[in-house]
């Protein structure tokens, strides 16, 4: 409930909207905003003031509730609950509710722990759900997230799917494994506890996610971390066969899965386990350098590759943009593949742009040390230390050091460092941007359907997922680097990832060709904002007038709007 209220300070008096609600069965002041003096009160009372038209405090609500009506059918806070249930002297959000508010807040716009409660602040999450805002703190989620063990989070993991797995529609045994690796931010230590600062440093920063997904919708169906000790002491093969054996444990017969190994995730016995079983497909992506004469096929031998993007970008007018390929059949492995090189246009833009970048750090980097060396004496067997020192800068740039050519020459004693580009290498190089090469033993599938599986989930180039909202989008950044919190809050991420993919498919079966991530957009601007009612003489929290955009995404939905609230459709 909205109303006015006034402030005394100095003798004068100021006016405030002071919003309260019962939370937890306790009056609650949720939200007050600054309206200055009486003057600008009767402005707004009138109807004079153009600020009231436009409506007080808004915050965002469209995003919030859809996703709330997506977890309905899991009940996530219920499921953990169940398994770990709250304290009896818990006050405030209990452990599934915690799990719920973090999933919600990494689907729509991550942010760390510390600053959850700013976030969830500027949203109408108490028209929603009840909550404290106080106790979304960070330390609140160390306390509760310490009770979690590996074979709770199991189990948690093993139950929610289980419900996913229901809301499935057929040909769930045609799954995809994706197995990506993913590197942790600089910035996410601001999440460890002070407690933790020492278990933190020494915490891996990489780790790796197969993810498996049915298919035709890419519904996650479940998925395992693996971290950098398990990356060292284990192949990719134990990982696969425990996934296995945890999709059989939720009643799901694999009659075909394809594994997706990214860049970088290379596993001899896996392929090798992969090759050998007749159920079991793979396609593997990899740099060019992997097979340089394919990478060196020039552009003019591709063709357009059919896919759902270059179909969106012919339509847009982007025909430029569309991806190309060139398929071929040769030895990988000891054995005959499909193989398909692929050629993104924007992506060789980003990495040509960022070769140059690269190219002009070098240069910079020997300007600098020529000026030392100028005002300063020039070191014994000078020439050695800048052929190291170029390696070391390429090394750091992942640049081929054959790229450059450095020398070293002297007008009277001053030392002159010449850089020189070596253009056959760097003809080489370019030729390799914005290529992908794809192996797969699928050699029945047509360029369409390897294309499905692999550049609408992100792995010939991350950022064209088919919804248009990437895994790294959902994964990154982490703001744990303790394994015990990073294997939690991988659990958020995947369920937050199943929250929008399940939108996602609600909205296409409701008749909404809309991609994710722009049904994500539009939903955000959906907001509530206080109102004045002449005809109630009240102020009133209200839906800002939606837009078509908003109202078509509710009605795919089944909701309506109706005297600024959202209901359900008659």
């Amino acid at each position: 409930m909205a109303h006015l209220y006034k402030k005394i300070k100095k003798g004068r008096e100021y006016f405030y909207i002071r919003e309260t609600q019962r939370v937890y069965g306790k009056p609650t002041t949720v939200n007050q905003v600054y309206l200055g003096t009486a003057e600008k009160v009767q402005a707004l009372l009138e109807g004079h003031d153009t600020k009231s038209q436009q409506g007080f405090s808004p915050k965002e609500f469209g995003s919030i509730f859809v996703l709330n009506e997506i977890d309905k059918s899991l009940d996530l806070a219920g499921l953990v609950d169940e398994i770990l249930p709250p304290k009896k002297r818990t006050k405030g959000p209990s452990l599934g509710e915690l799990f719920f508010f973090a999933a919600l807040n990494r689907a729509i716009d991550p942010t760390s722990k510390r600053k959850l409660a700013a976030w969830y602040e500027a949203t109408d999450i108490l028209r929603i759900r009840q909550v404290r805002l106080e106790s979304l703190s960070s330390q609140n989620f160390w306390n509760h997230w310490n009770r979690v063990s590996d074979k709770d989070l199991a189990e948690i993991a093993h139950r929610f799917f289980q419900r996913v797995h229901s809301l499935v529609p057929s040909q769930k045994e045609n799954l995809l494994l994706e197995i990506s690796s993913y590197s942790s931010t600089s910035t996410a230590q601001e999440d460890v506890s002070p407690g933790e600062q020492r278990k933190a440093a020494k915490a891996p920063h990489q780790f790796w996610l197969a993810l498996v997904t049915e298919r035709t919708t890419g519904v996650p169906i479940y998925y395992q971390l693996i971290t950098k000790a398990i990356q060292e002491k284990e192949s990719l093969e134990p990982v696969f066969r425990n996934l296995l054996a945890k999709i059989k444990d939720l009643g799901i017969e694999v009659k075909d899965l394809t594994v997706i190994l990214g860049k970088g995730t290379d596993s001899p016995a896996l392929i090798d386990l992969v090759d050998s079983q007749k159920d079991l497909h793979l396609i593997a992506a990899y740099t060019p350098d992997f097979l340089p004469e394919l990478a060196a096929v020039p552009l003019k031998d591709f063709t357009i590759l059919p896919c759902k993007y270059n179909r969106r970008l012919l339509a847009e007018g982007e025909e430029k943009d569309q991806i190309l390929y060139y398929e071929t059949r040769t030895l990988v492995w000891d054995r005959p593949h499909k193989v398909a090189v692929t050629f993104d246009p924007r992506t060789f833009e980003s990495q040509y742009q960022e070769f140059m970048e690269k190219i002009q750090k070098v240069r910079q980097e020997f300007v600098a040390l020529q000026r030392k060396w100028q005002q300063g004496e020039v070191p014994e067997e000078a020439s050695r230390f800048l052929e190291d020192h170029l390696l070391q800068l390429c090394q750091y740039l992942q640049l081929k050091p054959e790229l450059i050519k450095v020398s070293l020459k002297f007008e009277g004693s001053n030392p002159i460092i010449s850089l020189e580009l070596q253009e056959e290498v760097v003809k080489e190089v370019v030729r390799s941007l914005g290529k992908t090469i794809l192996v797969t033993d699928h050699e029945d599938w047509s360029g369409e359907e390897i294309s499905e599986a692999n550049i609408d989930r992100c792995i010939v180039e991350e950022q064209i997922r088919q919804t248009g909202i990437t895994l790294q989008e959902v994964i990154l950044p982490q703001y744990h680097w303790t394994e015990s919190k990073l294997q939690v809050n991988i659990f958020v991420c995947m369920v937050a990832l199943t929250y929008l993919i399940l939108l996602h498919q609600r909205l296409h079966q409701g008749g909404l060709l809309i991609t994710l991530k722009e049904a994500l957009e539009a939903i955000r601007d959906l907001r509530t904002a206080v109102f004045w009612q002449p005809q109630e003489e009240r102020l009133k929290r209200m839906l800002i007038p939606p837009t078509d955009t908003q109202l078509a995404l509710l009605h795919a939905l089944g909701f309506q709007v109706e005297e600024g609230k959202v209901i359900s459709a008659k």
